[in-house]
């Protein structure tokens, strides 16, 4: 079991990987979400769903590096 947004690095990583879970037989337990079944319900779910998590580990991503630059800008201005 694990969380979506840290099972794949992206939305296509982790569809693909469930694909290939599936083709062994695996069942797929996602926290928070539950069992994820073999069916175009379930492989709809997944998808809108991986989109969504790969989406917030963007933002994640975009706002650390927006308040990076910021405090290095105030760093700046300081030593100025």
């Amino acid at each position: 079991m694990t969380k979506l947004d840290r099972f794949a690095r992206s939305a296509g990583d982790a569809i693909q990987i469930i694909r290939e879970l599936f083709d062994k037989g695996v069942k797929v337990h996602i926290l928070n979400m539950g069992l994820i079944e073999n069916t175009p319900t379930g492989k709809l779910i997944i998808t809108i769903m991986s989109g969504f998590a790969e989406f917030e580990r963007d933002m994640i991503v975009e706002r650390t590096q927006e308040g990076k630059a910021i405090t290095k800008q105030k760093s700046n201005f300081r030593e100025g």
